[in-house]
């Protein structure tokens, strides 16, 4: 897999979020279904480029230094259902490359950033919408709370939050 460079991986993962933002704000005057696709979208994106985003920012305050990010599938693969395996085997997946290994309480909190980040910065885009169109926010809402709980379950048994916990055994 390519290695790309720890300063480009994180001006990708700034950008799309302030996209998801701006995009967020001026799809108002869209018809509905256009606009809640755009909404979801946006939703998306702040998923998924808050995580591994948050992993580096919580990981560097914490002193943890990494070498690169690369591309590559989701431990979620792992899980053991097919079509959800299926779904995180695609090497898209932005991953960092930790400079040591180690354990402890910093590396319990800088694998656990990545799924809070991930359950909770949609709500941006949630909240975002809800200043123009309270259907369109109560779908976000909804898939919101949907991924809290998928996120926060295969996380905990597949996923970053398994890790942390392991960090903190070893």
């Amino acid at each position: 897999m390519p290695r790309i460079p720890l300063i480009l991986g994180n001006a990708i993962s700034v950008g799309m979020l302030v996209l998801a933002v701006e995009i967020a704000k001026h799809v108002y005057a869209l018809p509905e279904i256009p606009k809640i696709i755009i909404l979801i979208v946006c939703w998306f994106m702040m998923l998924y480029f808050s995580h591994c985003l948050s992993h580096y920012i919580i990981g560097r305050l914490l002193g943890i230094k990494f070498r690169y990010y690369f591309l590559s599938s989701s431990v979620l693969s792992k899980a053991g259902i097919p079509i959800i395996s299926r779904i995180f085997s695609v090497k898209a997946f932005l991953t960092l490359k930790i400079a040591e290994k180690s354990s402890g309480w910093r590396f319990f909190a800088m694998f656990v950033a990545g799924p809070i980040a991930s359950m909770i910065s949609p709500l941006v885009i949630v909240a975002i919408a809800y200043s123009y169109d309270k259907f369109a926010s109560a779908i976000l809402l909804i898939l919101t709370i949907g991924n809290a709980i998928f996120t926060g379950y295969f996380s905990y048994k597949h996923g970053c939050i398994r890790k942390g916990i392991n960090a903190l055994r070893k």
